[in-house]
């Protein structure tokens, strides 16, 4: 039977290597849904097998099942063209394969880009620019790297306001498909992307330059990024916001820090939950608690909002907002039976 619910389309990418996490940003997108939309997710395939994405559809059309709406998962095919003109990282080309999305996704007027390190609480439908306004090309959360100036190759060609501007994280973002085509944004991004070296966050970069003046700016709990002192919503019992493990090591592939334990905690209930794994309860590595316990009280008298941070992260350790208990009760309310 058609739907008469409007679709929300959203892209991310993955190889075997980063499954994990896909499984659970895409899973717990679908738990975070409000009822109003049905969701389609479109993989950019960097070497996943037919097995694992079949999974993950069965997965997500069952939880999808729980709010009443629908959900599918398709495997996107590259232009092998388009992808080839990109430049390498670590032997891959796919971290910058958002670049050509406005070409690879020509049917499409506007898309959310999801990365597959991110766990969803508040979920994605929050995350686009005002509604009836054109002139927004992106939308997104600030970065640390908050103002344009602070990652761009290019900022010689910038004018003094330009460099102010704000600049947005890509790991999760709203993109006017049918604007940057209009731009020939595609084109411009491969040719920028190829004139330097490694910049700190290369395709992220890229982005901000060439959509300067036209990124919408949202709410930080839309892109809530892990960091020292990041724990302190967490320590509230604060759920309302998308996490994203930025950094390593990311929740599947090691232990946490002890600024991110409670973060990789929650992932790991949501991977244990839909998943069919045995729950995890790594503690932080015991030098890296000695070294924050030491920064808390050195920090006291030389940066005393940095011991601030450190405290928090240390305090996070007894969970005392009680995350875990509310977390575990969203995820049973949509797990598979």
């Amino acid at each position: 039977m058609q739907s008469s619910r409007p679709k929300l389309h959203i892209v991310s990418n993955s190889d075997e290597r980063f499954f994990p996490g896909l499984s659970v940003a895409v899973a717990s997108a679908v738990a975070a849904a409000s009822g109003k939309f049905d969701y389609h997710f479109m993989i950019l395939d960097g070497g996943l097998n037919d097995n694992s994405l079949n999974e993950l559809d069965l997965t997500i059309k069952s939880i999808a099942n729980h709010k009443g709406i629908g959900a599918t998962v398709e495997s996107l095919p590259v232009d092998q063209r388009l992808l080839m003109a990109l430049p390498e990282r670590r032997g891959s080309r796919m971290p910058y394969a958002k670049l050509i999305l406005p070409e690879i996704l020509s049917h499409l007027d506007s898309v959310i880009y999801l990365d597959a390190d991110i766990l969803c609480f508040a979920g994605l439908e929050g995350v686009h620019a005002p509604d009836g306004d054109s002139k927004w090309l992106l939308a997104g959360s600030l970065d640390f790297f908050d103002r344009i100036e602070k990652d761009c190759p290019w900022v010689d060609q910038l004018s003094p306001s330009e460099r102010r501007m704000p600049y947005i994280n890509s790991g999760m973002m709203w993109m006017n498909l049918k604007g940057l085509r209009e731009l020939d944004f595609a084109s411009s991004a491969i040719s920028a992307r190829a004139s330097i070296g490694e910049a700190r966050h290369a395709d992220q970069a890229v982005f901000n330059f060439l959509c300067r003046g036209k990124s919408f700016v949202l709410p930080k709990k839309f892109n809530y990024m892990t960091a020292v002192g990041s724990s302190r919503p967490l320590c509230k019992g604060v759920l309302d916001m998308n996490i994203h493990h930025i950094g390593a090591p990311k929740p599947w592939l090691g232990p946490p820090k002890t600024s991110n334990w409670l973060a990789h905690c929650l992932w790991h209930q949501a991977h244990a939950a839909w998943f069919a794994c045995a729950p995890v309860n790594q503690l932080p590595p015991p030098h890296d608690l000695a070294t924050v316990r030491r920064k808390a009280m050195l920090y006291t008298f030389l940066n005393p909002v940095r011991a601030t941070h450190y405290r928090s992260d240390l305090r996070s350790l007894r969970d005392p907002g009680g995350l875990l208990d509310k977390a575990r009760e969203h995820w049973a309310a949509t797990a598979k039976s």
